[in-house]
């Protein structure tokens, strides 16, 4: 496994291990979804990718399929995620920009409507962010049979994983910085280095 899905991982759990302890630093609306959050699932999610891994280059389409729709969760997961973080902020753009649409909670929007709420606020319109999520949604449609999509290659999948890593680090540098308020850290969690460009745990 590389060192870049090792810091993914640890990414995740850390992030998933301090916001579901931000009741008391969060607003409340804010503790309240991460309560309700399966912020495990995301971890779990993020290991179940080292089967994928693994598998490399010798996956069949099946397994590709299955890896693609790994992977587009997980992007899926962590824009709702960062919309549940910044609920707030969300709700103000929802009602500033809405118009006729009722307002529609972050965690309940489709990964199409995440994407495009996301262009000009997560991401600038017409940014590489844009185009790589919609390919990693199509991508994670191809689960649907009957109805051809490309699901890329191997190859494709292992160099998203490394992109993925990318993206979880331009959600994480948007965050509030939780970690400035924890008295103690939760079992399991890693220190970032003082350095980011160590790019080590």
């Amino acid at each position: 496994m590389s060192n870049e899905y090792q810091i993914l991982k640890n990414y995740t759990k850390n992030t998933a291990l301090l916001w579901k302890q931000s009741r008391g630093i969060a607003t409340d609306d804010v503790a309240d979804k991460m309560d309700a959050a399966m912020l495990d699932w995301m971890v779990e999610l993020t290991d179940c990718l080292g089967i994928w891994i693994e598998k490399g280059l010798q996956m069949t389409d099946g397994e590709l399929i299955l890896a693609d729709t790994n992977i587009g969760a997980l992007v899926e997961s962590w824009l709702k995620f960062f919309y549940c973080v910044h609920y707030q902020d969300y709700v103000r753009e929802r009602q500033n920009g809405a118009g006729r649409q009722p307002m529609r909670e972050p965690e309940e929007l489709r990964f199409v409507d995440l994407q495009h709420f996301s262009e000009g606020r997560l991401w600038d319109t017409g940014s590489n962010w844009n185009q790589w999520v919609d390919k990693i949604r199509n991508r994670r449609n191809g689960v649907h049979s009957f109805l051809f999509r490309d699901i890329g290659t191997p190859q494709d999948f292992i160099t998203d994983v490394d992109e993925l890593l990318n993206f979880v680090r331009l959600i994480h540098d948007r965050l509030p910085p939780i970690e400035d308020s924890i008295t103690e850290f939760p079992e399991g969690y890693v220190p970032y280095p003082e350095n980011p460009d160590e790019n080590l745990f």
